[in-house]
């Protein structure tokens, strides 16, 4: 069985089935072990790990431990209610209508990202013109549609990770400046942040950057550097503000002081930087790496909230859960009426998405594939499912059939 155990009560004979550490998974990479003595929780505890999942069938068991589906109940419950309350309105596009204008949006911000990693890799200072044109029209996009932008920055190669990961970083803060309609100065200066909060990557050998293995120490302690040098590339700017340079700087922060590179703690961090945390992580742990599968999004929103109470602030991760929403495209979900299926679009209500229904308990032989807006009937969510259960991998479907609407 699995179960959910903090850390504290961790000893030598227990195997843990995850670490629950996505954010720093270059470096355990084996996200399952055996623990043959302490020194491996000394080490866990180092990284600011605050609870494991552990694997009874395969170890020692803890008798006070959660187990992981009551963990899940909880955590989901959880974020039914952050859907639940002060329901905003959303005015939303067709997400057809928008992705191919969005479309030619991220094609223009992989040719800013390019160019400013070009730069950058031949000692010239980081110029931000164009980067600011491409923010205003990252910034109409998600006003127009929160989810397009976002769904096509998803779609990368393995090795396209750290150019896709800056997009998608700067999607999410303008989605949450929209959602919660941050002034537009401040916006300009979080998306400018988020965009390049990564540039210092540039100057970490690629042979640790892309490596498929786990990282050496010596090899980590220099990927952790990329903070520093992305505070250096941004401090050459001229026309940046100073929160786009503490974003570089502090994104790998943590609230509870366990992140690099100054151990802050607390609202020692700044905003911004909490702000970029929160999106750059979330984004990490549901993409393919080269060393590791992402997980799904609804399972990253469960990291995130789960996270909420230890490395980030609880307040800003759980605004920054609603502004993604809780149901997002691709989920898996279970309805009232005990029809099964894909989120594929928002409404102006979280709680009431569009979901494509591809299975129902209550109809006999083949059931026709609909799409279902469930602002406009009785229906509702009522929990996730798991989507390994019927076989399909609903993301993976979800971005082949917006590739398959571009090329139409």
């Amino acid at each position: 069985m699995i179960k959910k155990v903090r850390i504290e009560y961790l000893k030598p004979g227990i195997f843990v089935h995850d670490f629950n550490c996505g954010f720093n998974s270059s470096y355990l990479l084996a996200n399952q072990a055996l623990i043959k003595d302490i020194k491996i929780i000394d080490h866990l505890r180092s990284f600011g790990i605050k609870e494991v999942y552990i694997d009874t069938d395969k170890g020692d068991d803890i008798n006070d431990a959660e187990p992981e589906i009551e963990a899940k109940q909880g955590t989901d419950k959880g974020l039914r209610r952050l859907a639940s309350e002060e329901p905003v309105s959303i005015r939303n596009v067709p997400l057809k209508e928008e992705l191919l204008v969005a479309q030619n949006i991220k094609n223009q911000a992989v040719n800013v990202i390019q160019n400013a990693i070009k730069n950058v890799s031949e000692g010239k200072p980081l110029e931000t013109a164009e980067a600011y044109d491409l923010i205003a029209k990252m910034e109409k996009s998600v006003t127009r549609n929160r989810d397009a932008l976002v769904l096509l920055a998803r779609i990368r190669k393995k090795d396209e990770y750290t150019l896709m990961h800056s997009i998608s970083v700067g999607a999410y803060v303008l989605n949450f400046c929209n959602f919660y309609k941050v002034p537009h100065k401040r916006t300009l200066s979080l998306a400018i942040g988020a965009l390049f909060h990564d540039i210092g990557k540039t100057k970490i050998p690629l042979s640790i950057l892309n490596k498929p293995g786990k990282l050496e120490e010596a090899e980590f302690a220099e990927m952790k550097r990329h903070a520093l040098y992305s505070a250096e590339v941004l401090q050459s700017a001229t026309d940046l503000p100073e929160e786009a340079y503490d974003m570089g700087l502090h994104h790998h922060e943590r609230y509870d002081g366990s992140g690099y590179p100054h151990g802050l703690k607390g609202d020692e961090i700044k905003t911004g930087s909490q702000l970029c945390a929160i999106a750059d992580v979330f984004d990490a742990i549901t993409s393919d790496r080269c060393y590791r599968n992402g997980m799904g999004r609804v399972e990253g929103l469960r990291k995130l909230y789960e996270w909420s109470e230890h490395h980030f602030n609880k307040d800003l991760t759980h605004k920054f859960i609603r502004s993604i929403g809780v149901y997002p495209i691709g989920s898996c979900v279970r309805l009232d009426s005990g029809r099964i299926g894909v989120v594929v679009g928002s409404t102006e209500n979280l709680m009431q998405p569009v979901v494509r229904i591809f299975h129902d308990e209550k109809s006999k032989g083949t059931f026709p594939v609909q799409d279902l807006d469930l602002s406009l009937t009785d229906d509702q969510v009522v929990s996730y499912e798991d989507p390994e259960k019927w076989n399909i991998n609903s993301m993976n479907l979800f971005e082949k059939s917006i590739s398959d609407l571009l090329t139409l």
